[in-house]
């Protein structure tokens, strides 16, 4: 278990002052997750001081898998890294810079919270489903599936018809259209040939036939 009591431990550390500094110095580490602490670091002067700034340097074995695993809030790492930055350090003291990375921090940590949240639930309750859930499951998304693609048939059967349908006036109206302008265009002799058939045929005296008979 020496791994766990951190790097750059001397020999004359016994085994409870190497316990001590590792649990110090993953306190510390983690503190750096908060953005107001920081703040309170840089307006005292904690990041011009060259022994400080060496002292995060060698805080970054915490980056290391086997040291990361203990850490509750891992973004306690991001931070460490712009701290190796001299323009972090120096932008860190002003209040609103705090502020607004403060805000954005807690913004971040509650859509992934919610996320985290719904991505468990989501594995947690396909586990808990047995066989029998599955197939019903697999039932119903065929038969959704099913219907849609009897809906879509039938939809394309209305307008099929309805193509049909629309085909077939256009071809009486063109016909009736026809016959109209034949009727127009026949001659008035004709015409009245044809009128005078038909009054035979219903019964009807023609009017020059009326006319003789009353001369006679």
């Amino acid at each position: 278990m020496a791994k766990m009591y951190g790097k750059g431990k001397t020999a004359i550390e016994s085994e409870d002052q190497q316990k001590l500094r590792w649990q110090v110095e993953l306190e510390f580490v983690q503190c750096l997750a908060n953005p107001n602490y920081l703040n309170f670091l840089a307006q005292r002067g904690y990041f011009k001081d060259q022994a400080f700034i060496n002292y995060l340097k060698y805080l970054q074995y915490w980056k290391e898998p086997e040291y990361a695993k203990y850490l509750m809030y891992p973004m306690c790492l991001y931070f460490l890294d712009l701290l190796q930055y001299e323009h972090f350090r120096r932008e860190i003291v002003n209040s609103q810079c705090c502020k607004f990375i403060d805000d954005q921090a807690i913004l971040q940590w509650q859509h992934y919270t919610r996320k985290r949240i719904k991505m468990f639930n989501s594995v947690n309750g396909i586990g808990q489903m047995n066989a029998a859930d599955l197939a019903a499951m697999d039932a119903q998304q065929q038969n959704a599936q099913q219907n849609q693609q009897n809906q879509v048939q039938q939809q394309a059967g209305q307008q099929q018809q309805g193509a049909g349908n629309a085909h077939a006036g256009l071809q009486n109206g063109l016909v009736n259209n026809a016959q109209l302008q034949q009727q127009q265009q026949q001659p008035p002799q004709q015409a009245q040939q044809q009128q005078s058939v038909g009054n035979a045929v219903m019964g009807i005296p023609n009017g020059n036939n009326t006319a003789a008979n009353s001369n006679n």
